[in-house]
């Protein structure tokens, strides 16, 4: 074989060489997963890691109410949750059974569940309001307007004018100033039945 067919045969021999190296590198990167992971990426996976509970984590359980109230009870760090991570602590406070972890603050844990109900201290508050135009009678302090009791027989358009935009300041509670707040406590807002009922007598002149 000359050696002017022999250098074209070792040319196209290592074109072909490289041809499938670059194919091969092409397909391991360019169209699949890397195969390790870039040391930014790694850092930030670490910078986000969540911490296990150590002796000294501070941990909280709330039971928050619809009312605004919440209860707060501690839960020691015992020894069964000494090096839980915070995985594990998700599946004993899953966000199925209504549970929010909160890890915002270093080395605190609050573990909060929203109660869909007034707190046992208001469950026999009762505060008067506006409910499709008449004067209604709602459970718990103002400012919680989920649970219509009843509705009475007065229209609000019967009512004083001053007593009709107190009313509706009862409904727009959260918005209002604190003593502005507080004055329609005074007026508006009863923490038993008797006291209500008492008020209530009032309005029979406007009934319709």
């Amino acid at each position: 074989m000359s050696k002017k067919y022999s250098g074209q045969i070792i040319f196209f021999g290592a074109a072909i060489i490289f041809i499938l190296g670059c194919a091969a590198l092409y397909g391991i990167y360019g169209n699949g997963w890397p195969m390790y992971k870039p040391l930014s990426a790694a850092e930030e996976a670490a910078g986000n890691a969540k911490p296990v509970i150590k002796k000294d984590t501070v941990i909280r359980k709330e039971i928050r109410y619809l009312c605004g109230d919440k209860v707060s009870t501690p839960i020691p760090t015992t020894t069964a949750l000494i090096g839980l991570d915070f995985t594990s602590l998700v599946k004993k406070y899953p966000p199925e059974a209504g549970w929010n972890i909160d890890d915002s603050v270093n080395n605190t844990l609050i573990l909060a569940r929203l109660e869909k109900r007034v707190c046992p201290y208001h469950q026999d508050f009762r505060h008067l309001g506006i409910s499709d135009g008449f004067l209604a009678v709602y459970e718990g302090p103002l400012g919680y307007n989920q649970k219509l009791l009843q509705r009475e027989d007065v229209d609000i358009n019967n009512l004083p004018v001053e007593m009709q935009t107190d009313l509706g300041m009862v409904m727009d509670y959260d918005n209002q100033t604190p003593d502005g707040q507080g004055a329609l406590k005074t007026s508006y807002e009863f923490e038993t039945e008797a006291q209500l009922n008492s008020v209530l007598e009032n309005f029979d002149e406007f009934k319709e």
